[in-house]
């Protein structure tokens, strides 16, 4: 028994080292290391190269005309910047809406046949006849000097791959406090992104917007699931180029405020982010540097932290029964009631219990994925999250 208590003690905690490691140590980290090795790049504010945006569609009749004025509406040159709809076979009346503006700025390619976003970036991109890629949801809303402020980057050549940043809004939703984990988790992923590019990369974008260097496009698997926010940055930095995060590169996405209508979106990210990571067991070498480090602590101790969770729940569940120590008796009592009461977060009204309910929600989503990933994924085909 003496035995099976220490391995107890070593799994709770090994797995809670690494979920603190994820979500503090991490972070902490890499503030420190920003200041010390920091490595500007070059800005210009006066750099227009031309621009082309790929929005991938699939049964977007409600957005796409609005999504076209949108970024026609932006403030950049109108002769260094076009529209390229890719539609992954919509059933619905996206085509045609697109088909009849007549526009000669505005480019509708329809795949052949169903292969989600995925299939679109893949075929749509080489056609672009731009010197920057910028790639963009239906639902996304961009602000006007958005543009200008993403293509600055790109002065400097050592840049292949910038990321937007992409405010939450409903009609319902009015703060971050009100999206509750969803606008907390957005924020601290925007820091950590300015943070790991002055090192030198972030490892991903948001997917709803970013921007890259045509040239620096590489094709990205054909079954990749919600993931070329992190293949195709990644793919830079295998060509030596930098990812960088800029945050006055601002746009809208409409969220529905509900963490459970976000569920299977989540399941859906989740199966892609295991996909990714066996695509990229070359980012686990730390001779790759601080894109490596920032790859593993970001990433990677993050997709597995659900399996942290798991072992502290059980591991101090049998460390109570065997009854080993108070302090896990501790744990466990006081982790016991905040988990049952974050399923009464709309009852009991503070904000703590929604945090830890979204955080619940979004490892048990990662789960899911990785179970969806275990039974294969054929095919990078899509269902829109409903909006309201």
């Amino acid at each position: 028994m003496i035995v099976t208590v220490k391995i107890l003690e070593v799994v709770f905690w090994s797995c809670l080292l690494g979920l603190l490691y994820s979500y503090i140590i991490y972070p902490l980290s890499i503030i420190i290391f920003a200041r010390l090795f920091k490595k500007p790049i070059v800005k210009d504010d006066s750099y227009q190269p031309t621009v082309g945006v790929l929005v991938p569609a699939y049964n977007e009749e409600d957005v796409i005309l609005k999504k076209i004025d949108n970024i026609l509406a932006i403030d950049y040159p109108s002769d260094k910047l076009s529209i390229w709809i890719g539609s992954d076979c919509s059933s619905d009346s996206t085509e045609r809406l697109v088909r009849e503006l007549n526009n000669p700025r505005v480019h509708l390619w329809v795949a052949p046949k169903r292969g989600g976003k995925t299939g679109i970036v893949n075929s749509l991109a080489p056609l672009i006849d731009s010197e920057i890629i910028l790639m963009t949801d239906a639902n996304t809303m961009h602000q006007p000097e958005c543009i200008n402020a993403i293509v600055r980057n790109f002065a400097d050549e050592r840049v292949g791959v910038v990321a937007g940043h992409i405010e939450h809004v409903t009609s319902h939703i009015k703060n971050e406090e009100e999206l509750g984990g969803e606008g907390i988790y957005r924020i601290f992923e925007s820091r950590q992104k300015i943070l790991e590019g002055q090192l030198h990369s972030t490892i991903s974008a948001f997917g709803g917007f970013y921007a890259l260097r045509k040239k620096c496009f590489r094709p990205i698997p054909p079954n990749s699931y919600s993931n070329d926010d992190v293949l195709i940055p990644m793919n830079a930095i295998r060509q030596g180029y930098r990812v960088i995060y800029e945050p006055e590169a601002v746009s809208e996405e409409d969220f529905t405020g509900n963490v459970i209508s976000e569920f299977s979106r989540r399941i859906r990210i989740g199966a892609g982010n295991y996909q990714a990571f066996f695509w990229l067991l070359d980012f686990l070498n730390p001779l790759r540097g601080w894109p490596a480090y920032c790859y593993f602590s970001h990433k990677v101790t993050r997709w597995f932290s659900p399996f942290f969770l798991i072992g502290i729940i059980l591991s101090c569940a049998f460390l109570f029964y065997f009854d080993a120590h108070t302090l896990y008796k501790v744990f466990f009592t006081v982790g016991a009631i905040l988990v049952i009461a974050s399923f009464f977060y709309k009852v009991i009204p503070i904000s703590l219990t929604r945090h830890i309910f979204y955080f619940l929600a979004m490892n048990l989503a990662l789960i899911r994925g990785f179970f969806r990933y275990i039974g294969g994924i054929k095919s990078a085909a899509w269902t829109r999250t409903e909006r309201h």
